[in-house]
């Protein structure tokens, strides 16, 4: 049960981030920039998107134990691989702090959700 849900927590984490994919103007309230660079606009909805095959990845591993690993690995990833780039870029403030410390907070989930996978097997 507490395994099914560190995984539920962990990718509701996930899923937050999840309105620019249909509302770009979500962008600017997320992240604090203005949609006005294709590029940028391409590349964040594209994080979203990504970030939301992560949460319902998560969320399946929730109650399928097959596809913990798999669910385990691609948010673990995720969470270490911003947590590196923020470290490496200087910790940068604003809409990037927020992001980090809620990757912080999905720490502990995560690190439980792969003790107790990585445990079973």
């Amino acid at each position: 049960m507490w395994t099914s849900l560190a995984f539920a927590v962990v990718g509701a984490i996930h899923l937050m981030p999840v309105a620019p994919v249909f509302v770009p103007e979500m962008l600017t309230r997320l992240y604090g920039i203005t949609p006005g660079d294709t590029t940028l606009l391409v590349l964040l909805r594209h994080r979203a998107l990504l970030l939301a095959l992560v949460g319902v990845l998560c969320l399946w591993a929730s109650w399928s134990a097959p596809v913990r690993p798999a669910a385990l690995l691609a948010a673990a990833i995720n969470v270490v691989g911003f947590l590196g780039f923020y470290a490496l870029y200087g910790n940068p403030s604003g809409a990037l702090r927020t992001i980090a410390i809620v990757d912080l907070i999905a720490l502990p989930p995560l690190a439980f959700a792969a003790w107790r996978t990585l445990a079973r097997s």
